[in-house]
């Protein structure tokens, strides 16, 4: 019930109490507080409100809602009133209502800078951008400070981003946004850093990235106007300017390496798959970078600018030789640099370090294992439809090679060691806990998939068992503090990997189950059958193959709801608040945090785009 001190209004020494009961988690006193207060003052709307939230808050939810919304339409333009509502409406989980409360505290008084704020952030939180970004610019009409202005901007991004259309995405939103901006850059009006960040942020969207690196290179590029007013002869002005030096210096260098970044991504790429090839030749010395290397470039390229038999081929990737020496591996980490707070009985010992040591190598021998199967995938040669053709399976689908068998049996017997492994009771402190994460559960999906389990694949995706291992907030604002949900991002990544491998062993599989489906086609025109009965196989394919349709459009919303998330949280850096702090502690916090939020937003933004891309291959396994 925070945010009632500055109020000054003469009810508040009387509704104080209330508050304080509601405070301590008193709330039956709270409403018996109200109560009598009410039978004093049968007009103190506040009062009214207060017990709503003490009968809320002990399961009287209709009645709570009956109380307040008899305030509600009254149309109160009291502060109390209005931000006991909003407490209310948002314990109900009921955001909609607070925007129709400011929408008619706004008509009532429709130069309060602070009520058109709140309207401004109510329609935040409930997603409606272009009320947004109108009630943006109708607050910098009455009060014409810069954060409002690009209130507005930033409305029009998110527009861009929740659009159904990527053609109004980049023809309307995004170059009216680029207009806003680059007025308000004509007129020398640009204050503030997190401005310059929106503008680079329009560019990079856009694809301009000649403009982005001009933008890098001009005045704009983190040069920041510093108010001083009567802060010339304080103690904390020398503070202050060193922190607008360090902080610009900073931002300075992180524009830069973005610009070097996106202008070079081509080149940076070839690069790599060039040294991939290089190390390959050293592999004693660079097994685990290599292995990473190849996954990352299957995982990116593979099937999407070059076919995965073509990508396998150009990193001399031999499936059946296993050239990594497990029994030289050693561990050149140096664990003492680890500070632990843990008792004495608790501190990393040599056993800790034999265990985190049998982890990676479980992880390593998983890893590799995936590699050398993705490269027996693309290995595979499609069996010929008739009658003396290998062996075949029930299904139709050709009997494995030795080689695929021979993997598949190193992979389940290494999954059963690190399941026995990450199973053992001993209260052991791992460094890196791999084996207890998304990543691992991957695995068994991996299995499943190199196997052809279509149905209990199907089942998996049904469930959404990986997906929902990635639902979550990535970065959560609360009191002024953040949190961090870095797992979030790594179980999206194990997700989009496993999907890479889905579409792969079933681009194989289609392409093994066409010429079944064309045969009875052509037996049926030769015997002039009215129906035939499909094939358990194919229907089960076909449903498969809907289903992960179905997942991946399901994927891709979740990602853009995340996106959405951490763009809204960057606009908060665009507060009037953040403008007052002087400490250059604070600075540093909120430069910290905006390279969080722009790290985890660029992430997102590229696993959509692959992920985008893998969806589209999805119409070749159609038989």
């Amino acid at each position: 019930m925070a945010a009632r001190g500055h109020v000054q209004d003469p009810n508040d020494r009387r509704l104080r109490p209330i508050y304080d009961y509601l405070d301590n988690g008193n709330n039956k006193m709270a409403i018996q507080q109200a109560d009598k207060l009410l039978k004093k003052h049968k007009d103190l709307h506040c009062a009214k409100v207060l017990k709503a939230i003490g009968l809320q808050r002990t399961g009287k939810q209709d009645e709570a809602f009956t109380l307040a919304q008899e305030v509600a339409v009254l149309e109160p333009t009291d502060d109390n009133s209005l931000q006991a509502l909003t407490i209310l409406y948002r314990e109900m989980h009921r955001p909609e209502l607070v925007t129709k409360l400011y929408e008619a505290a706004v008509r009532k008084v429709p130069t309060s800078e602070e009520y058109h704020s709140h309207l401004f952030m109510a329609y935040a939180r409930v997603g409606e951008y272009k009320k947004m970004q109108q009630a943006g610019m109708a607050l910098y009409k009455i009060v014409p400070k810069n954060p409002y202005y690009f209130w507005s901007v930033m409305s029009l991004v998110m527009q861009s981003i929740s659009a159904q259309d990527e053609k109004l995405s980049q023809t309307m939103f995004l170059p009216l946004a680029e207009r806003m901006v680059e007025k308000m850059v004509k007129e020398e009006k640009i204050e503030a850093e997190a401005e310059v960040q929106l503008y680079f942020m329009i560019l990079e969207r856009l694809g301009k990235y000649v403009e982005a690196l001009e933008v890098v290179q001009g005045p704009l590029g983190g040069e920041e106007k510093t108010l001083c007013s009567s802060k010339e002869n304080s103690g904390l002005f020398p503070v202050e300017c060193m922190c607008v030096d360090e902080k610009s210096l900073k931002s300075t260098f992180t524009l830069c390496c973005q610009t070097f970044k996106m202008t070079n991504k081509c080149i940076l790429r070839k690069c790599s798959t060039r040294l991939v090839t290089l190390y390959h030749q050293d592999a004693r010395n660079f097994n685990k970078y290599r292995s990473k290397r190849m996954l990352l470039d299957l995982f990116l390229e593979a099937d999407i600018s070059s076919p995965l038999e073509e990508s396998v081929k150009s990193m001399s990737l031999c499936p059946e030789e296993d050239d990594i020496p497990w029994d030289s591996l050693r561990d050149n980490r140096d664990l003492t640099v680890l500070v632990s707070w843990d008792p004495k009985d608790r501190q990393l010992n040599e056993e800790h370090r034999q265990r985190s040591l049998e982890e990676d190598t479980l992880w390593l021998r998983l890893r590799s294992l995936t590699l050398r199967l993705i490269g027996c995938v693309s290995a595979l040669t499609h069996p010929p439809a008739s009658r003396n053709s290998e062996k075949t399976t029930e299904n139709g689908v050709a009997a494995k090679p030795s080689s695929l068998q021979s993997l598949l049996s190193q992979l389940e017997n290494t999954l059963n060691q690190a399941t026995q492994f990450s199973e053992k009771q001993l209260q052991v402190r791992t460094v890196t806990d791999r084996l207890a994460n998304a990543g691992f559960f991957c695995f068994f999906c991996q299995d499943n998939i190199f196997n052809f389990h279509f149905v209990r694949f199907y089942f998996i995706s049904v469930n959404q068992n990986m997906l929902e291992k990635c639902k979550g907030d990535l970065l959560e604002v609360k009191d002024s503090h953040s949190m961090t949900q870095h797992f979030l991002l790594e179980n999206l990544v194990y997700f989009v990997e496993s999907v890479c491998i889905v579409l792969w062993v079933s681009n194989y599989c289609g392409s093994v189950l066409r010429p079944l489906k064309s045969s009875l086609q052509k037996k049926k025109k030769k015997k002039k059958e009215a129906s035939t009965v499909t094939p358990p196989v194919l229907s089960a394919y076909q449903e498969f193959s809907s289903s992960l349709q179905s997942l991946l459009n399901q994927a891709l919303e979740h990602i853009k709801s995340q996106e959405i998330s951490l763009t809204a949280l960057k606009l908060e850096a665009l507060s009037l608040e953040g403008q007052t702090q002087s400490e250059a502690e604070a600075t540093f916090t909120k430069t910290a945090m905006d390279k969080v939020q722009s790290s985890y937003l660029r992430s997102l933004q590229e696993i959509g785009e692959l992920l985008k891309k893998r969806a589209d291959t999805l119409k070749s396994l159609k038989i």
